[in-house]
Formats: structure tokens, sequence, C-alpha cells
């Protein structure tokens, strides 16, 4: 079975693949100071309760835009796991991916999976809206090729700095969000959630609507993925797919792409 690991700047994903598109997976919060010896315990208890050991585990490909995560996750997979490991990085063209922009070394290696994913098991162009520390958009092209996106500030930062930086005003959760909230808030916590949920939807409607444009892509396929995806997805009409296990797909892929046999 393959182990992939998604390290993102707030949390990292673990996802044991159990069939081709489909995955038991643990989050766990981002902590550089986490030891090997505290991922394996971390992991073999999750494992234990599904009834897996790290026996189970034939190959591991490993992502993470956190580089001092890095080291300790190596360090985990050749201690603990007797199994080929890949670490996706921008400048290993090995991950098969066509990086058509300026810099290529500076592509995350999770939008390098997402768009492995998105050009082999949807139709493009499309767009990749990904809902995490940072919202992200990514453009992929007719011919898989990832050609740059858009970073914005994700949903929980906003959330946070408008709690942090205004006094009155108390901490939200999105967790209430749907599409039937009052656009006119008549509480003022009513009012910050209609300014936050639509304010958002907005954003990313608008952000979309430019890059078909520039893109000249106006049927451009838009999948979603990330926490608050979900929410979004069934609030705008502009988003046609939602997968929140799209990255861990995408490094699947790529791993299978180092033709290791599993």
């Amino acid at each position: 079975m393959l182990l992939v690991i998604d390290g993102g700047n707030t949390n990292i994903v673990f996802g044991l693949r159990q069939g081709k598109d489909q995955f038991l997976n643990w989050r766990k919060s981002t902590d550089p100071a986490f030891t090997a010896d505290d991922y394996a315990s971390w992991l073999a208890f999750h494992l234990k309760s599904h009834d897996y050991t790290f026996a189970d585990i034939t190959g591991i490909m490993i992502s993470t835009v956190v580089p001092e995560t890095l080291p300790a996750l190596r360090r985990f997979a050749g201690r603990y796991i007797d199994a080929p490991c890949y670490v996706l990085t921008a400048d290993d063209l090995s991950h098969g991916v066509t990086i058509a922009i300026d810099k290529p070394e500076q592509a995350g290696a999770d939008r390098i999976a997402n768009a492995a994913a998105v050009s082999s098991i949807y139709a493009c162009p499309s767009i990749v809206i990904d809902f995490g520390t940072a919202t992200t958009f990514d453009y992929i092209s007719g011919e898989g090729e990832y050609c740059g996106g858009v970073i914005s500030p994700g949903v929980n930062l906003s959330i946070d700095a408008l709690y942090q930086a205004a006094a009155r005003l108390p901490l939200i959760d999105p967790a209430h969000w749907h599409k039937d909230l009052p656009i006119i808030g008549k509480t003022t916590i009513a009012a910050m959630n209609s300014g936050l949920f639509f304010g958002y939807i907005s954003l990313f409607e608008g952000i979309v609507a430019r890059i078909k444009d520039n893109a000249n892509a106006p049927d451009a396929t838009v999948v979603a993925t990330g926490g608050l995806g979900a929410i979004f997805c069934d609030a705008s009409p502009i988003i046609n797919i939602y997968d929140p296990t799209l990255t861990l797909k995408g490094l699947a892929i790529i791993f299978e792409r180092q033709q290791v046999t599993l």
C-alpha cells in the first residue's frame, strides 16, 4: 500500500491508498519540532486502528511546502518503513508535469501534485482552487501544462486577522457557513459571516472569471479542494467538481511515474 504525505503550512496529511482513488487519511498540525520517532508513534496509532502496520506500506511519497519538516519526515520513512521513498520537488522533472512559468523552481509541490491529478483524472484546461492556509488558483492548459496561478490569503487567515485587529469583533467559525446565509446581517456576527463568506465567493468567482478570460478558456473545468471547498462548492455554480483528496491522488500519480513496482 502506498503512503502519501502532504505537508502544508497548517497541517500535514498522511494518506494510505486503499484503492486507485480511495485513501484513508489522517491530519496533524504542522510542527517543525516533531521528530521521526514522533511521526512513527503518531502514525502507528492510526494505522493500528484500521488493522494496519508499517509492514503493510510498500511505497512512500513525500511532499511538503515547509522545508523545516522534511528532514524528520525523511528520517521517519528511512527508519521505520522498508519501502521505496520519493520526495517531490519542482526541479526534479520526473514528476511528469511541464512547468510553464518563469521560475519553475518556485512551483509548490502541492500545486504540482494538483496539476498532475487534474490532468490525469479530469478534463483540461482546468483551474484548481485549493482552499488551504492560502487560497491558491492554478491554471492547467489543455496540454496538461502547469501555467501558473494566483495566491491570496486563506479563509482562516482572514478570519484571524479580522479578530486580532478589531477589538470588538469576535472570532468567526466557518463551520456554520452555508449558501442560505443572509447577505445583510442583523447582528455583528451575522454581518461578519456574510462579509467573509460572500466576500470569498466574490473573490474566487472574480479570479476564476479573469483566469478564463486571460487564458481564453471559457469552458475550463474548475476543481476545488481543501477543507472549506465543500462549503463553497455548494454555494457557487462556477465550481464544477469538489475533490477533497485531489492532492493525495496527484502524489500517488507522480509516485507511479517513478516506475516503482508496488
